[in-house]
């Protein structure tokens, strides 16, 4: 749309202008110093325009959650709760809405969908994208796609491809096969590009077989150019660029945020020397001016003021993708909540709100409401709060340090003669006062800190730290906190036994870059179950404990546990002691470790991480306001161990094998026969379905869907297909279709979806090549990977 209106405002009385057209013009008036320029981003989220021609320096936001860096914004639930909706048309509504936000704030490009796949449930941006299953994701960032260019935003798909993992992601390679990443990984970009229309591409920091995504030819020139005939940007993520000639050589449009290895000093020898051909410079630019005047930045201002920036359209967006995404996991005759006795609110997430992870992709809304308020306004019974949170500053109260050493060194090894010695009251700083306290620079150092505490009555306690960077902490000698990473974990708590008296301690932390913080403290266990468990809770009472992780624990440069943070591990051991009735609210981007209480509460609620206003969707859903119709779009397994990526994360020697192939998430689960705890696609309702009267064709499947309950609600009907005597390192089933299906209480409706047939070719890796066997293909219909009552097959010849 906006391409046609760019071109038609050109036309005149003569003849249409093309687009190359006008690129080849543009291009030919360029000088050499203005190419250069254009290249490299500045001021962290800008391009840099050519005043004279009439290219427009343009205007990045950060995604994939909302549009941000300019100020209060929408935001809205993560990704992953989108993809939970198994709603297409939603995620074009959420594109569209996200359009509209980007142009109420001039923003020409925004630095979203993600569309990696969850392959292990660890990895710190699972909530920013949209599950395990390259056909859910291609379908759902498709649609984004389409929605925000449809509004004359730029979509930026990302992070291509196999960044799945996030701690030391800058270092490690992906050891990923080519069948593998063709079926796989690389399909939901594939489909961005060929369906969708996207105009930017983004490489990831990962090394992809031994090769820096941002200069590795075969996936950028041979796969993302010629085969799928991309013809936008390709930009490097901010410091993702890690040499000049491989990347200008092999694919790479702009480096961002600025010109490290892009600089103009740097590329025009290079170029004057004939080292990066004029012709290399030359498509560079015409990608960028092709994608500038396609989307008619050139020719109209960006903003667009009639759009308000706190937008009750956009609201009601995020509102629907929590209402649509918040799965049911377990309800044994609990929810919805009758309003009768007393309910208890409890646990670190209660409040304030917890509405998206942490990173770059971080949101600041204009307001944002609690699971506390949320629960309150719609509740009608009898109901407290309390959200007990237990973190190092408190820690000290608890604490008595004594004669603690203070070393500080530079660089992040604690190697050498220490600049700075001396004796503190306690170790540790708070953000912003490294520089204060330590006379220290922002980045690139390392402290240890050596002393003793008291403790004034032995028993269990815990070991509470909280780091920007890598954290290290001895009781005693034994090592108990060992995170020696970027990003350590915030708020980590260890449990450990201590005597009365002294003890020894030593703690060491290195500082890496951006925000500096250690602090270290030591809680007696009571004191958490006294934060977090109500006094006087009975057998009767009800509680609503909400767990999971937060921006500090979850979120872009680390990984976190599958284990749930032991300070809640023991809440909850305390709170099942005293009452089964607990509903688990989880917010988390994928799956965590409940199998200690899955058998022991009554519910089970993954809230994901539900944006601004979600927690009202959450109320509405544990009132009855709304019926949940979520379906899980990642496998959650019953324990770590036994999964394919126990033995293969975390990476070794920089290398991340993806030894498992094809078998990822329900996958491998299939064809090992390993039951989750809760398998993809799976989600409750308060009402029930009937599938029937299937019928099946090369072209498509035919069913009848009917609400046999109560209660208006919504089914998602899920098609898996796949061949008789598969070799065992293929998958038994994948998913080909899919269909939200929105009934009345007796309803009773006809769903037909198509087959695509594309979608059933798999990579030859002799031949390079695409290849569809033909015979008889199975067809499974049902409404989780796991229940699947409906079966048919067809034949293609």
């Amino acid at each position: 749309m906006f391409a046609v209106a760019a071109l038609m405002a050109l036309q005149g009385a003569g003849a249409p202008v093309s687009l190359d057209s006008r690129v080849e013009d543009t291009l030919a008036k360029l000088t050499l110093d203005e190419k250069l320029s254009l290249v490299s981003g500045t001021e962290n989220f800008y391009t840099r325009g050519v005043e004279r021609l009439g290219i427009p320096r343009l205007r990045m936001s950060d995604g994939p959650l909302g549009v941000h860096n300019y100020g209060k914004t929408t935001a809205y639930p993560a990704p992953v709760g989108l993809a939970a909706s198994w709603d297409a048309a939603l995620a074009n509504r959420f594109g569209t809405s996200i359009g509209r936000d980007g142009r109420a704030r001039g923003v020409h490009i925004w630095l979203g969908p993600g569309m990696n796949l969850a392959r292990i449930p660890m990895n710190g941006r699972n909530f920013e994208y949209v599950g395990e299953d390259p056909w859910l994701a291609a379908r759902m960032s498709v649609e984004i796609v389409r929605g925000v260019q449809s509004q004359g935003v730029v979509a930026t798909i990302k992070h291509y491809v196999a960044n799945d993992h996030e701690s030391d992601r800058m270092n490690d390679s992906s050891e990923v096969d080519e069948r593998t990443l063709r079926e796989l990984y690389l399909r939901p970009f594939e489909a961005s590009v060929k369906e969708g229309g996207a105009w930017a591409l983004m490489s990831g920091y990962n090394l992809t077989n031994g090769v820096h995504m941002a200069e590795q030819s075969h996936l950028i020139q041979d796969v993302l150019r010629k085969e799928w005939g991309f013809r936008g940007l390709h930009m490097s993520d901010w410091g993702g660029a890690r040499s000049t000639l491989p990347s200008a050589l092999n694919g790479l449009d702009l480096e961002m945020p600025g010109g490290e290895y892009f600089g103009a000093a740097t590329l025009k020898p290079l170029v004057e020397s004939g080292k990066i051909p004029m012709a290399t410079l030359d498509d560079k630019i015409r990608n960028l001016l092709r994608m500038t005047y396609a989307m008619g930045f050139a020719d109209r201002p960006q903003e667009n003021s009639t759009i308000p920036k706190d937008d009750p359209s956009s609201a009601e967006t995020a509102l629907q993708i929590a209402r649509e995404g918040i799965v049911l996991l377990k309800n044994d005759r609990i929810l919805p909540l009758s309003g009768t006795g007393r309910t208890f609110v409890v646990g670190p997430n209660a409040a304030p709100a917890v509405i998206g992870g942490g990173g770059s992709s971080q949101t600041d809304p204009f307001a944002a409401v609690s699971v506390a308020d949320a629960v309150k306004a719609k509740f009608k019974g009898e109901m407290m709060v309390q959200s007990g949170r237990s973190d190092p500053s408190d820690a000290f109260k608890f604490t008595g340090f004594k004669d603690v050493k203070e070393e500080v060194f530079k660089g992040k090894g604690l190697e050498g003669t220490p600049f700075s010695s001396r004796t503190v009251a306690a170790p540790g700083f708070l953000k912003g006062q490294a520089g204060e306290i330590l006379n220290v620079g922002q980045n690139d150092f390392s402290v240890r800190w050596t002393g003793s505490f008291s403790v004034p009555q032995g028993g269990q306690h815990v070991a509470v730290t909280r780091s920007d960077d890598g954290v290290r902490l001895w009781v005693d000698g034994k090592l108990i906190v060992d995170e020696w990473h970027d990003r350590a974990v915030s708020s980590d708590i260890r449990p450990l036994n201590l005597t009365a008296g002294l003890h020894t301690f030593k703690v060491e932390y290195y500082q890496g870059e951006g925000d500096a913080e250690i602090q270290v403290g030591f809680f007696p266990i009571e004191e958490i179950a006294r934060r977090n468990v109500p006094e006087g809770l009975t057998p009767d009472d009800t509680v609503i404990a909400c767990v999971g992780f937060s921006p500090s624990s979850e979120g872009e440069g680390f990984d976190r546990p599958f284990a749930l943070p032991s300070e809640q591990q023991i809440m909850l051991d305390a709170l099942v002691a005293k009452t089964r009735n607990i509903i688990l609210v989880v917010n988390s981007g994928g799956a965590v470790d409940l199998s200690p209480w899955a058998g022991k509460v009554r519910g089970i609620v993954q809230a994901w991480y539900p944006g601004q206003n979600g927690n009202v969707a959450l109320a509405e859903i544990l009132t009855g306001e709304t019926n949940p119709s979520g379906k899980l779009p990642a496998s959650f397994p019953a324990r770590f161990e036994g999964t394919y990526y126990a033995n293969a994360y975390p990476p070794k020697d920089n290398k991340l094998p993806y030894s498992e192939g094809l078998l990822m998430g329900y996958r491998g689960l299939d064809r090992s026969r390993v039951e989750p705890l809760f398998p993809f696609g799976f989600g409750l309702s308060y009402t029930r379905f009937r599938l029937s009267n299937l019928k099946v064709t090369t072209s498509e499947v035919t069913l009848s869907v009917q609400n046999t309950g109560d209660r208006a609600g919504a089914e998602v009907v899920q098609v898996y297909i796949g061949r008789n005597g598969v070799p065992a390192d293929r998958p038994i089933r994948e998913l080909k279709a899919f269909a939200r299906v929105e009934l009345q209480p007796g309803e009773k409706r006809t769903v037909t979806l198509p087959i695509r047939l594309d979608w059933l070719s798999t990579w030859d890796p002799v031949n390079n090549k695409w290849t569809r066997d033909f015979g008889k293909y199975n067809v499974w219909v049902g409404n989780s990977s796991k229940n699947l009552p409906l079966k048919g097959s067809f034949e293609t010849f």
